[in-house]
């Protein structure tokens, strides 16, 4: 196992070639390389295991645009996406992405801001429909994604 200084090291290389390779442009691979260091830490993976995308589908003009960071375990490969609504506030919570239990759209269904809080989230199992109609069981942005199909009666209606 590496040291910290080692690792520190590494994350802070990733992070300077990510900036100079993105096709999404300099600050945008900033954004995708913090995103990419902030969950494989979270998680307790290694850089490797951490694949970023732009969010396509929550999109803004502000700085800061939404991240989506998939999580593939190195034992199982069995992937998690997780959301980064807020990109440039490395204090902002990830969003555990995972199908509405009424339109299948992955949409958030935890907040995730350590690994205890992934664990909590698989125990339970898929979203249930009774966690969506109560105030505690599904995220803030739940009934706000933009993910949720036109018909889904959990979806934000505009």
């Amino acid at each position: 196992m590496a040291s910290i200084a080692e690792r520190a090291h590494a994350a802070a290389v990733f992070i300077r070639h990510t900036m100079t390779v993105s096709p999404h442009g300099r600050w945008r691979g900033e954004e995708h390389a913090r995103t990419a260091v902030r969950l494989a830490a979270t998680l307790g993976l290694g850089l490797d295991h951490i694949t970023t995308e732009p969010d396509w589908l929550r999109r803004r003009t502000t700085p800061g645009e939404p991240v989506l960071a998939t999580a593939t375990c190195p034992q199982t490969a069995e992937k998690y996406v997780f959301l980064a609504r807020f990109p440039v506030y490395d204090d902002e919570a990830f969003e555990l992405l995972g199908p509405c239990p009424e339109c299948a759209a992955l949409v958030p269904i935890a907040t995730i801001r350590h690994l205890a809080d992934l664990g909590d989230r698989l125990a339970q199992g898929p979203l249930r429909r009774e966690e969506c109609d109560s105030e505690t069981g599904a995220p803030d942005t739940f009934h706000t994604d933009q993910a949720h199909a036109d018909t889904c009666r959990y979806g934000e209606v505009l």
